[in-house]
């Protein structure tokens, strides 16, 4: 926050108003807000300086009527009678003066870009201003800091973004990964379950085959050495062949 010493609106009573024209009827009314703002009693300040401009509006009542809401910290109203004091004058001791508590209304809402251009509104009108010069710097000093903050945000925020990204794609292919292997291991129970009766039939035939089959085989080797054996007894019951007479 700027320094107090920086940021007191740089009352100017009225006392111009005063020596020109006594007669004038807003003239108490001056008097009363100067008087009660010099009291800190600013909200009776703002409603003397309306009144005194609803009967014949001067810049520099204006540039008071900011400076009390200024104090009652209603920065965007203030600013808004500070532009109208500096477009109704051509004096540039005024105008310096509103630009630069524009300033300081733009800093007190964190408005540091707009702080900064009234600031520099109120040298170029009034190059000597040591307290424009340095609520100057403070507002740029501090609008760095600020983009700084946010940059260091936005990175992070960033960071944040990229960790959920990757940790969504991680998930996601996990979870496609375990999805694939339960529709494999499901496609495996449904082929089980629907196959073909007539298939199971068949391999159940074909092992009842196997057996059947070498049941025969084992009978017709059986056979075989039977007929075998009858062969043998056949051939050792013949009579020997007699023997040749030389």
């Amino acid at each position: 926050m700027i320094p107090g010493k920086y940021i007191i609106p740089c009352i100017s009573f009225s006392f111009f108003f005063m020596m020109k024209g006594i007669s004038q009827p807003e003239y108490p009314l001056y008097r009363q807000g100067d008087n009660s703002y010099e009291h800190n009693q600013f909200q009776d300040a703002e409603t003397a300086y309306r009144k005194a401009n609803e009967l014949n509006a001067k810049s520099q009542n204006t540039y008071n009527l900011g400076n009390s809401i200024y104090e009652q910290n209603r920065m965007p109203e203030a600013v808004g009678q500070y532009q109208k004091a500096i477009e109704s004058t051509n004096d540039p001791e005024l105008k310096s003066r509103a630009y630069y508590n524009m300033g300081n209304a733009y800093f007190q809402d964190k408005k540091f870009e707009e702080s900064i251009k009234s600031y520099k509104e109120a040298l170029k009108l009034k190059p000597t201003d040591e307290e424009a010069k340095k609520n100057l710097m403070l507002a740029m000093r501090q609008q760095q800091q600020e983009q700084q903050k946010q940059q260091q945000q936005q990175n992070k925020d960033q960071e944040n973004k990229d960790e959920n990204k990757d940790k969504q794609n991680q998930d996601q292919q996990q979870q496609q990964q375990q999805q694939s292997e339960q529709e494999k291991k499901d496609n495996q129970e449904q082929t089980s379950q629907d196959q073909n009766p007539k298939d199971k039939q068949q391999e159940e035939t074909q092992k009842d085959l196997s057996k059947e089959e070498a049941k025969e085989i084992l009978k017709a080797i059986e056979r075989e050495d039977q007929r075998v054996q009858d062969k043998l007894k056949k051939v050792s019951g013949r009579t020997a062949p007699p023997v040749k007479d030389w």
